[in-house]
């Protein structure tokens, strides 16, 4: 590695770079990656910066901001694709096109090794000899597949404990969501041909499927088992309808990603559609604001940040664009998927026009989200006001609501690109700290969040406590101890009077490793947004901490009692009026309650006392 710390020495440096391959970073002043490149050749590629051919205003921008440019050689292209990937999942620069999402993206899980499969959704697969279908990239479609299979196909939906312990069908068997195969109502072998029909269904086999299920319908019938065909019809009508809304037409059948780039100036749109068996499965856009190479280039770097440790790699991948170095990407795809993997720029044909497909849905996704650009002004004035490494993307705000220690509950709300994404907030009750510790309960949500980001993989940009000092060293101590201190930490608070008392419109932000408060100007669009981020927390917590104290105001010494359901409950307060008068009521009183007996009444006698 070779380090080069002036940048007027930069273009005349760069002629004697060597020409092997490998990766290159531009870095600014105070050493933060500004972007991460591969190359071929390092000395061509780098000496192309500095030949005045290229006139965006982004090359020259970074070329200026640049104080330090590092490069490392690697033995072949292979290893330059690798080494980039790393280097850009570590970084995060800013000018590049980085693969944030890893979360949103879940799997489905066949655990074949069980002689009663079912399917859960997962996030990351492992090599554990269960059959995974996926990437898909919303858990909610999943979800609702799920709820679709279980109306064809019913399988069974416990857990192996539950399983093993069972005695009798569960409710999903009485609704015809599973053929309880705990109790025996099912055997081994007609299971087993629920599940193969299953797995054909999400490998995207819906014709081939029919075409089975056509001909066990005609068996049945054929032996007289009408009620076995007529269900057997109904799971095909199903699977058409399904399959017809996700059809597209596709005469080949094999495995394929399209990856569609549309752009405009530095703001960039990647479309991903996944294509099974001829028909679109899942889709999602993903959006960038800072691209600072050729749109082929981000490209290819996205699709290889896309396909790192993932399970499910297509045969083929089709893209809108000549991506450069294709062939030592493939070689690595191939290698990580064990057979031929293919990239293909399709120019005619059925190919062309799934590409086509995709790139106008990624246009589609531009129009929409030009309102958008004013929310990264905000977010990078924000990154400047903050002192904030990384671009501050993702947001997550956490409060605390108790009323002296009771019913305490936490709260976490998530912004990203300025707005609220409210399928992301979560709620946490406390579990370990007792009494008045506000600070002992907040350790205690960022430990469970941190915890969970770690493992998946999804940790915010920003992440922002209500409170003031005290509430952020717990942050940051919660970060360092789970090697997570990579992520921005703040706290904000009310300004407060002489009276202790809060100062309506008044804000102290409290950053890490600076002794006095930020009391930004009440102008501040970012300012605003912080405010605006930790209010949305407030209250998400205090609605929560509402619910949980409205259904213990709901609670009475009648729950719990064997025997006594919510309609005994009901006919009991209705009769009597209250607990201590039911306690005081003679047993023979408590007997003339409809649908209670004897013993009944004797138990709730005994219960209070």
């Amino acid at each position: 590695m070779e380090e080069l710390t002036s940048l007027s020495r930069l273009e005349e440096a760069s002629r004697k770079f060597p020409a092997d391959a490998g990766v290159y970073l531009f870095k600014d002043d105070v050493g933060r990656v500004l972007y991460v490149g591969k190359a071929r050749s390092l000395r061509v590629r780098i000496r192309s910066y500095f030949r005045g051919a290229d006139e965006r205003a982004s090359i020259r921008f970074l070329i200026q901001r640049s104080r330090t440019l590092e490069y490392i050689v690697t033995d072949n292209d292979q290893e330059a694709l690798i080494l980039e990937n790393n280097l850009i999942k570590k970084h995060r620069p800013r000018y590049n096109v980085v693969f944030k999402d890893d979360k949103t993206y879940v799997h489905l899980r066949l655990n074949v090794d069980h002689p009663f499969p079912r399917l859960t959704v997962v996030r990351r697969p492992r090599r554990d000899g269960a059959v995974y279908f996926g990437p898909f990239a919303s858990a909610g479609s999943v979800r609702q597949m799920l709820r679709t299979m279980g109306r064809i196909f019913p399988l069974r939906t416990c857990t192996d404990a539950d399983f093993a312990s069972r005695t009798r069908p569960c409710l999903y068997h009485y609704i015809k969501r599973c053929p309880a195969p705990c109790v025996d109502k099912i055997d081994a072998q007609e299971y087993s041909e629920t599940v193969k029909r299953v797995t054909m269904f999400l490998k995207g086999r819906g014709d081939e499927l029919v075409k089975s299920l056509r001909d066990t319908m005609d068996r049945q019938s054929a032996e007289r088992r009408y009620e076995e065909a007529a269900r057997t019809r109904d799971q095909v009508f199903a699977i058409q309808r399904v399959v017809e809304r996700q059809r597209i037409t596709s005469p080949q059948r094999s495995e394929r990603d399209v990856f569609a780039a549309y752009r405009r100036g530095e703001r960039l749109v990647i479309q991903l559609l996944a294509v099974r068996g001829g028909e679109v499965q899942d889709g999602e856009a993903f959006v960038f604001g800072s691209a600072l190479e050729e749109t082929a280039e981000h490209l290819a770097s996205f699709v290889n940040q896309y396909y790192h440790a993932r399970a499910t790699i297509p045969d083929e991948i089709l893209v809108s664009e000549e991506i450069p170095d294709r062939e030592p990407l493939e070689a690595l795809l191939t290698e990580r998927a064990k057979r031929r993997v293919e990239i293909i720029f399709p120019k005619r044909g059925e190919r062309a026009a799934v590409v086509e497909l995709a790139l106008k849905n990624a246009r589609v996704v531009f129009e929409d989200g030009r309102t958008g650009e004013k929310h990264r002004a905000l977010l990078e004035d924000l990154q400047e006001i903050l002192s904030l490494e990384n671009y501050p993307r993702r947001i997550e705000c956490f409060d605390i609501s108790n009323i002296q220690g009771t019913k305490a509950v936490g709260s976490e709300v998530v912004f990203i690109d300025g707005e609220p994404a409210k399928g992301l907030y979560r709620r946490y009750k406390i579990r370990t700290v007792a009494g008045s510790d506000d600070t002992g309960m907040m350790r205690e949500v960022l430990e469970r969040r941190v915890t969970r980001g770690l493992k998946e993989g999804d940790l915010p940009d920003l992440l922002i406590v209500d409170g003031g000092r005290g509430q952020l060293n717990v942050a940051l101590s919660v970060l360092k101890r789970l090697g997570a201190d990579a992520v921005a930490a703040i706290g904000i608070a009310k300004v407060r009077d002489d009276k202790n008392r809060k100062v309506r419109g008044q804000e102290r932000i409290h950053l890490p490793g600076v002794e006095e408060p930020l009391i930004p100007d009440r102008e501040s669009q970012a300012l605003y947004l912080l405010e605006r981020v930790r209010d949305e927390a407030h209250r998400f917590a205090v609605q929560y901490h509402r619910t949980l104290r409205g259904k213990a105001m709901g609670e009475s010494k009648l729950d719990g009692i064997p025997g006594i359901g919510a309609v005994l409950k009901q006919r009991l307060l209705a009769e009597f009026g209250s607990v201590e008068r039911i306690r005081k009521a003679p047993l023979e009183a408590l007997v003339a309650v409809p649908g209670l007996s004897p013993r009944k009444a004797q138990t709730v006698k005994d219960a209070l006392g």
